[in-house]
C-alpha cells in the first residue's frame, strides 16, 4: 500500500507538469481555425486586392469551415492596414492581402509605420494583375522598338499618367524608362479613374494599367496595347508580348498579391495556408472566376515569397532614388 502510495505521489507531479504544459501548446498544435479568420485588406471595396480577398475567403470557407472575412482598413496608401495587421496577435487568425504598395511605401518614405522583414511572416504570392504598357489613339508606334525609338528622338514630350506620386503606375514607368534609356513626362491624377478617360481623349500618350481595367478598349480598337510589363504572357491578352520579349530581357514588373501573417505566426499554420492557397490555385473554377476579373493566380511556398520580397525592396529603392521620386 505504501509503494503505491508512493506511486501515486510520484506520477501526480508528473501528470501536473504534462498538463501544465498541454496548456501552453501552441495555436498551431490545436485544429486551426477553430474561429473565423480576418483578411485585412489595406484599401476600400472592389479594387483587385479586394476581389481577390473575397475570392480567397469563400473558397477557404468552404475548404477550412470557417468563415474568412474581409476587413478593409483603407488609407495612407495602404499603411494603416499594413500596421493593424503588423500590430495584431501572432496567433493565426489575423492575415494581411495585400499588393505591390508593401514594399514600394517603405521606398517611397524611410518612416514607414512597418518593417516588413520584423513584422511580417510570408504565406504565398497569391495572384497577379497582369499590367500593360498601354497607348491612346494618338500614340503612332504599334510595337516597343518603335516606341522607344521614337521616345529616344523626343526626350521628354511622350507622356504617361499615373494616379498620383508613387502611385504603381508611377514606380513601374520610371523604371521602364531606366532600363529602355528614354525620358517620359509624368502626368500624375487624383486617382487611376482619371487616367483612361485622358489615354481615349488623347491628352495623355501611354499609361501602365492592369489590362482588366482597358480590357473592352483594347478590344474595340480605341486603345492599344505596346508590351506587356510582367514576367510571362497573360491568358488575358495571349497575343501581348512581355517587355522582355520585345528587346528588354530581364525587365519586367509583376503588380502581385500576396498574403502575409504578422512574425510570430506559427510555422505550421503558414505552411497549411500556403498550401491550401497552392491547392486553390490549382482549381478550374477558381482560376476562371478569377481570369475573368482579371488576376492570374499563382501560388507560392513561404520561402519563394520570402524570395521575391528580398528582391523587391531595394529595386524599388533603387527605382525611386535614381528617379528623385518624393512622397507627397
Amino acid at each position: 500500500m505504501k509503494k503505491i502510495l508512493k506511486s501515486r505521489r510520484m506520477v501526480l507531479p508528473l501528470l501536473a507538469t504534462l498538463a501544465a504544459c498541454l496548456a501552453v501548446l501552441p495555436v498551431a498544435a490545436q485544429t486551426w481555425p477553430a474561429r473565423p479568420v480576418k483578411l485585412i485588406v489595406p484599401f476600400p471595396p472592389g479594387g483587385g486586392n479586394d476581389v481577390y480577398a473575397r475570392e480567397l475567403g469563400q473558397a477557404l470557407q468552404k475548404r477550412l469551415g470557417q468563415p474568412f472575412v474581409v476587413d478593409n482598413r483603407a488609407g495612407a496608401a495602404g499603411n494603416i492596414g499594413i500596421s493593424a495587421a503588423a500590430n495584431s496577435p501572432a496567433d493565426g487568425y489575423t492575415l494581411l492581402v495585400v499588393s505591390n504598395t508593401l514594399v514600394t511605401n517603405p521606398a517611397l518614405s524611410a518612416n514607414a509605420p512597418y518593417d516588413i522583414y520584423k513584422d511580417f511572416v510570408p504565406v504565398s504570392l497569391a495572384a497577379n494583375l497582369p499590367v500593360a504598357l498601354i497607348a491612346s489613339p494618338e500614340v503612332k508606334q504599334k510595337n516597343l522598338k518603335d516606341f522607344i525609338a521614337y521616345a529616344k528622338e523626343h526626350p521628354g514630350r511622350v507622356t504617361y499618367g499615373s494616379a498620383g506620386v508613387g502611385a504603381p503606375h508611377h514606380l513601374t514607368t520610371e523604371y521602364f524608362a531606366s532600363k529602355a534609356g528614354v525620358q517620359l513626362l509624368h502626368v500624375p491624377f487624383k486617382g487611376q479613374g482619371q487616367i483612361v478617360p485622358e489615354l481615349l481623349a488623347g491628352r495623355v500618350d501611354t499609361a501602365f494599367l492592369a489590362i482588366a481595367s482597358v480590357m473592352q478598349f483594347l478590344e474595340a480598337g480605341k486603345l492599344h496595347g505596346i508590351a506587356l510589363a510582367g514576367r510571362e504572357r497573360t491568358p488575358i491578352a495571349p497575343k501581348l508580348p512581355t517587355l522582355a520579349e520585345e528587346g528588354l530581357p530581364g525587365v519586367s514588373v509583376d503588380w502581385w498579391l500576396g498574403v502575409l501573417a504578422p512574425a510570430g505566426t506559427p510555422k505550421d499554420i503558414v505552411k497549411k495556408l500556403s498550401a491550401e492557397i497552392m491547392a486553390l490555385n490549382q482549381q478550374p473554377e477558381f482560376k476562371a472566376r478569377l481570369a475573368q476579373q482579371g488576376i492570374d493566380v499563382v501560388g507560392s511556398s513561404p520561402e519563394q515569397f520570402a524570395a521575391v520580397l528580398k528582391e523587391e525592396v531595394p529595386r524599388w529603392k533603387e527605382v525611386v532614388r535614381n528617379a528623385g521620386i518624393k512622397a507627397e
